[in-house]
């Protein structure tokens, strides 16, 4: 591994000073409509509504044990292969899910690396094979991948947090027997340069990206030839700590989102898109960021009628309001407007003690939204998002700005199953572990606390990955409960155009 690799921050500030990356001057969103709530759904019978605010598993559920029946609207379960839990990012092809691991329960799984469900009978899911080559095995954190096509799979060995120079690479033709590309003479995966954290492939499946958090850096890799795949780009990004990205379809526009500050950027990739032969560099063409968050996600590119947006999501919020998700104009990518925004009641600032105090004892990441999908890129109807403690949720955006909810489901807390779920980033990794706080008066939530190790009470689920919409149903992955195939109910999808 050579010296850029191990210091990112060295190769941002050389990129800089080469001129190998671009920067304009920021803008800042200034929207003043950001603290209100969406419209809530509107729930049928036989359904589970949630008993408190919108999107809140309140602290009296999580200590009675109503948390682990679960809440549902408008969603109901058709089946599951919860196996031992799954990390933070699942993917999708074809008739196959494929559900990623935690690094933090190395040793301790009895099926390591990401788990290939066989979804043939969306009621009856099961583990067809385990992939545990090198960089599956370790941890594929927010990079595993299927492209465009759903011909192959990628996954950088990030494990917890950032890892660098591990990349499997799948051919998954045939979705439940993935077979190994870029296999070395060992039977394992051939290292390829790159520092990740996030992942995602170009539209036309030549490239795949990753980001790394440590001094802004991208890699990108050409598997023209996926036998060998090759690093044709390992620099700077133009911000200091990069997230998820996305492209728009032609694969020269790149939308990166920003840590500290909360924001995105568009970013010109076409030197790498088009393969200039030479000084391959990195434009920024527009930045935009904001104050009521802290950390974006990523950004979902879109068209809807016929105005190009993409639908950034915060995974951790600021200015006393949890993450939220909000809608942006790109018809002038050099000066993208935020039109609209969505959040949960849970999620206003008026209830941010409220948030506190349900998820003390549950980890780190609170009423947060993470990963969000259309389903469709041109003229999508809906919109559906995993979100940390309240679950899967989906809004109509037919109308970008008034979008509102139209259905949940929040699966059955997994409470005191940690040892059970070794593969669960969640219930797994003493990181993301409970925050005792010395102001909390309660004292069912003290003797709970007090009870704990530093591993989550785990009272409500993580849903951190992002729901499919597969022949109108919702395939999602949660890390506790694993993988989960979910029915729209009442009628209320699909949505007319």
């Amino acid at each position: 591994m050579d010296k850029r690799t191990r210091f990112p921050f060295a190769v941002l500030v050389l990129a800089l000073l080469s001129g190998q990356i671009s920067v304009t001057q920021a803008a800042e969103d200034r929207s003043t409509d950001v603290n209100v709530a969406v419209a809530a759904a509107a729930c049928g019978p036989g359904d589970r509504p949630e008993t408190g605010l919108q999107g809140q598993v309140p602290l009296a559920d999580r200590l009675n044990g109503r948390s682990r029946q679960g809440y549902a609207c408008n969603l109901a379960l058709v089946g599951q292969y919860q196996g031992e839990g799954s990390a933070t990012i699942s993917a999708v092809s074809g008739h196959c899910a494929y559900m990623a691991t935690s690094a933090s329960g190395r040793g301790k799984k009895a099926s390591p690396g990401v788990q290939v469900i066989d979804v043939s009978n969306p009621a009856q899911p099961f583990l067809a094979r385990a992939l545990a080559t090198r960089a599956f095995e370790l941890g594929t954190w927010e990079s595993l991948k299927v492209n465009e096509a759903g011909t192959m799979l990628a996954g950088a060995g990030v494990g917890t947090l950032l890892g660098a120079g591990k990349l499997d690479l799948y051919d998954i033709t045939d979705c439940a027997n993935p077979r190994l590309l870029n296999k070395s003479d060992t039977g394992d995966s051939l290292p390829v340069t790159n520092v990740a954290h996030e992942g995602e492939w170009s539209p036309d499946g030549r490239t795949y990206w990753t980001s790394g958090l440590a001094g802004g850096t991208l890699s990108a890799i050409d598997v023209s030839n996926p036998a060998k795949p090759v690093n044709i780009y390992f620099g700077g990004s133009t911000i200091f700590v990069n997230h998820g990205m996305s492209f728009n379809a032609d694969g020269t526009r790149m939308y990166l989102a920003s840590i500290f500050p909360a924001g995105l950027v568009i970013l010109d990739v076409s030197d790498i898109q088009n393969r200039k032969a030479t000084n391959r560099r990195v434009r920024q063409i527009a930045k935009l960021t904001w104050r009521d968050g802290s950390t974006t996600q990523r950004a979902v590119p879109t068209t809807i009628k016929g105005r190009p947006y993409v639908i950034a999501i915060d995974e951790i919020g600021g200015d006393g309001l949890g993450g939220g998700i909000r809608f942006i104009d790109i018809s002038d990518e050099r000066n993208p407007v935020v039109v609209s925004h969505i959040r949960l009641a849970i999620q206003l600032r008026e209830h941010a003690d409220a948030a506190k105090q349900d998820g003390l004892g549950n980890g780190v990441f609170k009423y947060d939204a993470h990963y969000c999908a259309v389903d469709r890129q041109i003229e999508p109807t809906a919109l559906a998002c995993g979100y940390f403690q309240s679950g899967i949720r989906v809004f109509d955006i037919r109308e970008p700005l008034k979008p509102k909810e139209i259905a949940y489901f929040n699966p059955p807390a997994q409470t005191g199953k940690n040892a059970l779920l070794p593969g669960s980033d969640h219930a797994a990794s003493p990181a993301f572990g409970s925050i005792l706080d010395k102001q909390v008066t309660d004292p069912a939530l003290l003797q709970m606390q007090a009870s704990k190790s530093k591993l989550p009470d785990l009272t409500a689920d993580w849903c951190s990955s992002a729901p499919r919409f597969v022949n109108g149903q919702l395939w999602a992955t949660c890390n506790d409960n694993g993988f989960m195939v979910l029915k729209f109910t009442h009628g209320v999808y699909p949505l007319a155009r």
